[in-house]
């Protein structure tokens, strides 16, 4: 007899969150007592990322001590007083997270104007995040960018959010909270004013213009992405140089087998009165096997939430002359679990690099190195141009496999019921899925670089857009053979003489685009 586990229960937080979002913070923050950090808040506080944190902090009213974070309603700041806005920058200066709660591109804009650093958006895909962190840390303006939670694919035949759905919403909401506490209570690190030698050469890779991390907390798992901004000018020819480096931490934290059937007393797989499939998904592959001939119920087993691919691009949009001087990794590359990326060179002459700290300003050279090898899942890695001197990169998973995608040899879906299903759907052996498909398994320490020159100003910045996108898929396959007569699963992916089973995938990208607008370099070069 195969074990039944209990049918998954779903956690009421989404619920409780999204109710009580609509009250104001700051009438339930009295109740946060003991070892709790101490946050000053502007004006009142409300969302869902607010009642959230609400009782894992101290909440008082702003002072003029800068000695404490930030906490503020993106449309609070963008009313702030001239008072208020000298203390964020104050707060700022001394290390401190300014957090801003529910913010549009335009309140981001209106901190970094604030605080006279650093680097705004704009976005195509993006109105507003549920939080945005600003803090300076060694001189470098730091940043995090929590997206909102988008809805999970995974619906019931009638359309409808399954249990396993909210579940994973609410496990994102939860790391969103989580990791807006983790930015309030960061000690500040501002860094101890060093030398600057206006006739040495400077490490341009230790001077960024900013540096800020991409966190997309989706249902389907944790893609960060740290994006690093360069800025400088070269005063001997004129040309004005630009950087970015990407790196991943992609994490399919929410990927899962489940499985249902029809057999017993206490079928998790049934049909309602209207005919409808209801399935009461369990989370095992008890049942990611075939029935065998002719038997009297049916299975259904899937693997959930997992990458197929990730993809990244970065492509500058001005206007004129701009010219891609490197690219690392700089060709595509066959399937392997180690790849070099980065690259090194340097920069004669004077420069003036746009940076806070010692490594900002006039320097007689600039040199930089970033070439490193990376161990990886056993990924393709496709690496082409796009428009305007832009650079794409894909790193796809593959295995070989009876059903490769449409064109290549290579199978980037989950294959699950090797034994019963011809190798077309895999097995328990644990080589499958792969490991950066799995809640333990993660793509990172991969580097993406990309440098360009320009001659021509155009506009007030120099913008470039910076594109990821993780393709994140379910794979189901209905073990049934057709002997049933569809009841209660219509679909067949066997038959009569035997079990030939196929899967079916279906991919929800998830993705974001962000454009850095980068203020010019400073021309001045004289000392």
């Amino acid at each position: 007899m195969r074990f039944m586990p209990k049918p998954l229960r779903s956690n009421a937080l989404t619920s409780i969150v999204l109710v009580a979002a609509t009250l104001l913070c700051a009438s339930v923050c009295s109740a946060a007592k003991g070892d709790t950090a101490t946050v000053r808040r502007i004006g009142q506080l409300h969302g869902v990322v607010a009642t959230a944190i609400s009782k894992q902090i101290r909440l008082k009213p702003l002072d003029q001590q800068h000695a404490t974070p930030i906490l503020v309603q993106g449309s609070t700041l963008a009313q702030a007083s001239e008072s208020e806005k000298q203390e964020i920058k104050a707060t700022y200066r001394a290390g401190h997270a300014i957090v801003v709660l529910d913010a549009t591109m335009a309140h981001i804009k209106a901190l970094h104007r604030i605080v006279e650093e650093g680097v705004s958006y704009r976005s195509k895909d993006t109105g507003s995040v549920l939080a945005y962190t600003l803090r300076r840390d060694v001189f470098t303006p730091t940043c995090v960018l929590l997206t909102e939670v988008d809805r999970s694919p995974l619906q019931t035949a009638l359309g409808d959010p399954e249990p396993t759905a909210i579940d994973d919403e609410e496990m994102a909401l939860r790391r969103v909270a989580d990791r807006t506490l983790a930015e309030l209570t960061h000690a500040p690190n501002v860094g101890v004013p060093g030398p600057h030698d206006p006739n040495g050469t400077v490490d341009w890779l230790s001077a960024p213009i900013q540096t800020c991390t991409f966190a997309l907390n989706s249902p389907q798992g944790v893609y960060n992405t740290l994006i690093n901004v360069y800025a400088l000018h070269r005063c001997l020819d004129g040309t004005d140089h630009y950087a970015v480096t990407a790196q991943a931490d992609w994490t399919a934290t929410n990927a899962k087998w489940q499985g249902a059937t029809s057999e017993g007393s206490n079928p998790t797989m049934t049909q309602d009165n209207n005919g409808n499939l209801v399935i009461d998904w369990q989370d095992n592959r008890t049942y990611c096997s075939s029935p065998g001939f002719f038997p009297d119920y049916e299975d259904v087993c899937r693997y959930v939430n997992y990458p197929l691919s990730y993809n990244l691009t970065m492509t500058p949009l001005n206007e004129g002359t701009v010219v891609q001087l490197n690219a690392a990794p700089s060709a595509t590359q066959g399937q392997q679990t180690t790849y070099t990326s980065g690259f090194s060179f340097s920069i004669t002459g004077l420069v003036n690099v746009s940076a806070m700290g010692p490594g900002g300003g006039l320097s007689a050279g600039a040199t930089w190195s970033n070439t490193t090898q990376t161990t990886v899942p056993a990924l393709i890695v496709d690496v082409s141009n796009t428009g305007n001197q832009g650079v794409d990169w894909t790193f796809k998973y593959c295995t070989t496999g009876l059903e490769p995608d449409a064109g290549t040899n290579c199978t980037s879906h989950v294959q699950m019921v090797e034994d019963v299903c011809k190798a077309q759907l895999g097995d328990d052996s644990g080589t499958n899925p792969q490991q950066g498909q799995t809640p333990v398994g993660k793509f990172s320490n991969a580097i993406q670089s990309a440098r360009w020159a320009s001659t021509v100003r155009s506009g007030s910045t120099f913008d470039i857009e910076v594109a990821f996108k993780a393709n994140t898929a379910s794979t189901i396959s209905h073990l049934n053979n057709g002997t049933s007569n569809g009841v209660p699963d219509p679909a067949q992916s066997c038959n009569t003489f035997g079990c030939a089973c196929t899967s079916t995938t279906t991919n929800t990208p998830v993705a974001k685009s962000f454009t850095f607008q980068v203020p010019y370099p400073s021309t001045v070069c004289t000392q």
